[in-house]
């Protein structure tokens, strides 16, 4: 007679743990393991194929391998300032990304081959100019076309004494230090007040480029400095500001130009973007911006304003008045 009842047994049967499998860790390492965008094994194939193209004594200058060249370089600079101490919250990354490749063309550390490679293909592309294109349409046709009409009109007089003040200490500083005017307001003011790289120092320098007839990469080559160092003193600041606002909430709109009650109203009627834009929308805004810069290289001929500043114009008066629509706006965001 047995004592144990069978209906009540349980069987402790050893619980098996699924490991992934060779291909699913494959994948991980290249969802996870990044050098800027760029998965890790991706990078370690570019690297040694432009290192065999180097020893091979010829890189091509095409855009397909110029591409894989300057996002090798370009990323691996931006890595090495993001994952700096304390700086590379400060913006770090931009800054080595933009200051090395020059330190390392200056001291002859790179090979000839990349850098007369780079600089044919950067001279016979004019590849800024896409660039330019994108990056400044696209910053436009982004903004709440409500917040940017009113937004303006709120803070043009503020905006103006503030450009006139730095203008005048600048201007009083550079005389005290005994430079010369030319130089004090077109490559040291100017370029402070430009903004960005992006949106200021390389449209500055094609337009110092067309009416100084100097060559672009020496004008760039002397604002971007000024232009780092604006940038370094408003992320100071801006952090300083931050770290104000969070203390006395009420000195800020927490990210809002217009902390009101219009302009929450304003936002919620603007068309809602679905942010899966296909391919055609994507081309269709890209075209909107190269046809944008044609416009501002005509208004260069007609008057001589540089390209890059009437492409500006036509962009913000496109989207005052509603000249693309919704779907055009969202290709042109991408």
């Amino acid at each position: 007679m047995s004592t144990t009842d069978d209906s009540f047994s349980v069987t402790h049967d050893p619980i098996e743990i699924q490991r992934p499998s060779l291909k699913e860790r494959w994948w991980h390492i290249m969802d996870t393991w990044k050098i800027g965008i760029i998965p890790l094994p991706l990078f370690v194939l570019a690297g040694a194929l432009i290192a065999i193209d180097c020893l091979g004594g010829k890189l091509p200058s095409d855009i397909v391998v110029m591409v894989a060249t300057l996002a090798f370089f370009g990323f691996a600079c931006g890595e090495f300032g993001k994952r700096l101490p304390i700086v590379g919250k400060l913006g770090a990354a931009a800054i080595c990304a933009t200051f090395i490749p020059s330190a390392l063309v200056y001291y002859g550390l790179l090979p000839d081959v990349v850098v007369e490679s780079t600089t044919k293909f950067y001279k016979s592309t004019n590849i800024l100019y896409l660039y330019i294109c994108c990056i400044i349409v696209g910053s436009i046709m982004s903004m709440n076309r409500t917040v940017l009409i009113q937004g303006f009109l709120r803070i043009f007089f503020p905006m103006l004494c503030g450009e006139v003040v730095g203008m005048l200490v600048g201007m009083g500083v550079g005389l005290a230090l005994g430079l010369e005017p030319f130089q004090i307001f077109f490559f040291i003011i100017l370029p402070i007040m430009a903004g960005g790289v992006g949106e200021g120092a390389i449209p500055l320098s094609i337009g110092y480029a067309t009416l100084l007839h100097m060559d672009q990469g020496v004008a760039l080559g002397r604002v971007l400095p000024m232009v780092m160092l604006g940038g370094l003193t408003a992320i100071i600041i801006s952090g300083c500001l931050n770290q104000l606002g969070k203390r006395f909430p009420h000195l800020t709109g927490e990210g809002q130009l217009m902390p009101n009650r219009a302009n929450a109203d304003a936002t919620v009627s603007q068309p809602a973007f679905s942010g899966k834009a296909d391919v055609t929308t994507i081309a269709s805004g890209a075209l909107l911006a190269v046809l944008l810069y044609m416009l501002g290289m005509l208004g260069h001929k007609l008057i001589g304003l540089p390209a890059p500043v009437g492409m500006l114009f036509m962009a913000v008066l496109v989207k005052l008045c509603n000249g693309a629509s919704p779907r055009l706006l969202e290709g042109s965001q991408v």
